[in-house]
Formats: structure tokens, sequence, C-alpha cells
């Protein structure tokens, strides 16, 4: 199924109009069974469905690993996709990330560089999302979605389908941080999460109590880190002084 389509649309500039074609993106409408039963609707774009299933089983709590499916079926014809589960007593318990992975300043303006200008989708269309995973500076794998939500639950579903270790990788989102995408990061292990947009103060509390490093506004080179610093290599000096003033904060 195409991910966009053609629409004639009547194009206006100042006080002039006339017909045009126009590029749309295609709106596409899922059910999801888990063992047999309704499980959720999503509205996304038809594309890496498998993953967007996974993914969003896994910020559910249903799954874990690859594992834990034992068959999954897209029907594109009937907007179903059907997945059979193993029985979990319980989900894992996720323990707090440690600040072991370091990342450059000048390596976190290539990744968000990298990601804006990689959607020729959103050029012609201006209506999705683009989410990535990468591993240092190297990017795993951009997805893209007309929900941002969908967007990081593919990538995620990804990461799944294909036993990527989350653990020392990089979420990368184009739009802004809610804590529900936080809440997805964190189910899927991951670190550090990137934006050029901004957080939510919900989202910062979950980053904090989770161990995320979480970075917003990632613009040209200027960014804000909201949570766990040690993580962003300022250079020695500067982040020693950034801490210890912090740590004066919170004692006043």
């Amino acid at each position: 199924m195409d991910t966009f389509l053609k629409q004639v649309v009547i194009k206006v500039i100042g006080e002039e109009s006339d017909f045009a074609d126009d590029t749309v993106m295609t709106e596409y409408p899922l059910i999801l069974y888990v063992n047999g039963k309704e499980f959720q609707s999503f509205f996304c774009t038809p594309g890496n469905l498998e993953e967007l299933v996974v993914g969003y089983l896994m910020s559910c709590n249903m799954l874990n690993s690859k594992d834990d499916i034992l068959g999954l079926v897209i029907n594109e014809k009937m907007n179903s996709a059907k997945i059979r589960l193993t029985e979990r007593s319980k989900a894992i318990e996720r323990k707090p990330l440690s600040e072991s992975m370091v990342v450059k300043i000048q390596t976190i303006y290539q990744i968000m560089k990298t990601n804006l200008t990689a959607s020729t989708l959103f050029k012609e269309t201006g209506g999705v999302h683009s989410v990535a995973i990468f591993d240092k500076e190297k990017p795993l794998i951009i997805l893209e979605d007309v929900a941002r939500h969908n967007a990081v639950d593919k990538i995620i579903g990804y990461c799944v389908l294909n036993n990527i270790d989350c653990s020392n990788k990089i979420l990368v989102v184009s739009g802004r941080i809610s804590a529900s995408i936080l809440s997805k990061a964190d189910k899927a292990n991951i670190p550090i999460v990137l934006s050029k947009s901004a957080p939510t103060s919900l989202s910062i509390e979950r980053a904090k109590a989770s161990g995320i490093t979480l970075v917003g506004f990632i613009r040209g080179e200027r960014m804000n880190i909201y949570t766990h610093p040690l993580r962003i290599d300022l250079g020695g000096d500067t982040l020693r002084a950034i801490v210890k003033k912090m740590d004066n904060l919170k004692k006043s």
C-alpha cells in the first residue's frame, strides 16, 4: 500500500488561486488482535506494521523479547494484525539505568541533523514524524508515521524483532516528548532520548526516575539537557562545575 497519495486541491497564494496536485499522507486503520481477542485500533502509516504491533505490545508490558511471539500475521486487505503470545506470569521489572554511556556534544548535533534531513516523505507531505535509533553516531534505522507514538513503537518493535540491545542506544524523535513516549523508551531500556522539540513536565519527572538522559530543543548547535547530564560529554571542567552548582542549588 502506498504511504502517500495525490490529491487535487485549490492552492491559494495571496489573492491568486488555481487547481494543483498535492501530496498527502495515507492514514491506514489497523485492528490488533492478541491471542484471538481484539486489543487495540491504530491509525497509522501503512508500513512496518509488524514493528508497530510488537513495539506497542512491549510498551504495554505484553512482551519482553522476540521469544514471546508465537506467531504474527498482517492482513492489509482486512486491516488486521493477529499475534499469538506466550503466557507470562509477569513483566520483567526494569531498574533505573546506570550512567555508563557517554556521548559527545558534536555527536548529538550530527545525530539530529541526520534524523531531520533523512525524510523524503516529510519533504513530500509535511505530514509525518521521523524517529530513529542510533548506535553512537550511526543510525541503525529511521522510521516514520503520521503519529509520533506509532513511529516510536515501530522503532522499538524493529529492535525487538532484530534482537537489538537498546541499553547503549539513543532514541531520536522529531516532535515533542510526552510522558507516554518517555515511558516507551523506558520499557525498551533506552538510556538517551533526543528531540528537536520540547519535553513535558511529566516526561522530565519520569526521565529522572527511570535514569534516562532527556535532551530537547536540539537546533543547530544548541540544546537543553533536562535530566542525567553525566551521559553528555560537556568537557571535564565544565561538567564538574555544572554538577557542583546543581548540588549547591539542591542543598539551598
